[in-house]
């Protein structure tokens, strides 16, 4: 008779099996919900309405914070599926996409005289769906002891991958505004 060991169902090999399919679903959550919220960048086909009402500075507080949440998922990807860390940080990052969506849906920031479309409705709820799966899931990840895991080294961004993320951003940012306050 084989062993628990030889057969790989032993305790540990489950727990093993699980961290491996919460690391997963985290960084598979993570990337797509920051392409779901790429998709809907003002200007784009998706996000069509008119925020020529908002300041330019309140639009890019508000530009910014999403592109740091988009750009940021992208990184927590990295960071749970390859580096075994950040689960907290992509709970809180679920959390503020289910706000960010029910607060558009809800009608309470941003407003615009110009009505949602059905694919930008859809896609929303598509993401207040991904947000919460996504701190589902990574409290599975915190609670299977996955974040516990440290990599070896601590984790480090190349200055030109910091660089390019910084000039990325600033484009998406000055685009998104530009586009949203043009009517």
């Amino acid at each position: 008779m084989m062993s628990e060991h030889e057969t790989g169902c032993g305790p540990e090999d489950a727990e093993d099996r699980r961290a491996a399919f919460t690391r997963g679903g985290s960084a598979l959550l993570l990337a797509a919900s920051a392409i779901n919220l790429g998709l809907m960048i003002p200007g784009g086909f998706v996000e069509t309405r008119d925020f020529s009402a908002y300041s330019a500075t309140k639009l890019i507080a508000f530009n910014s914070f999403l592109t740091v949440l988009g750009l940021g998922s992208l990184v927590l990807t990295y960071t749970v599926g390859w580096r075994r860390t950040g689960y907290r940080l992509s709970f809180f990052a679920g959390l503020a996409f289910v706000l960010v969506y029910l607060s558009d849906l809800l009608v309470v920031f941003p407003v615009s005289p110009i009505p949602m479309s059905a694919l930008l409705t859809a896609l929303e709820w598509i993401g207040v769906g991904l947000g919460i799966s996504l701190m589902f899931t990574t409290i599975g990840g915190m609670r299977s002891g996955a974040s516990t895991r440290k990599a070896s080294k601590p984790m480090y961004i190349s200055g030109r991958i910091l660089f390019g993320l910084t000039i990325l951003a600033v484009l998406v940012i000055a685009f998104a505004t530009w586009s949203a306050i043009r009517p």
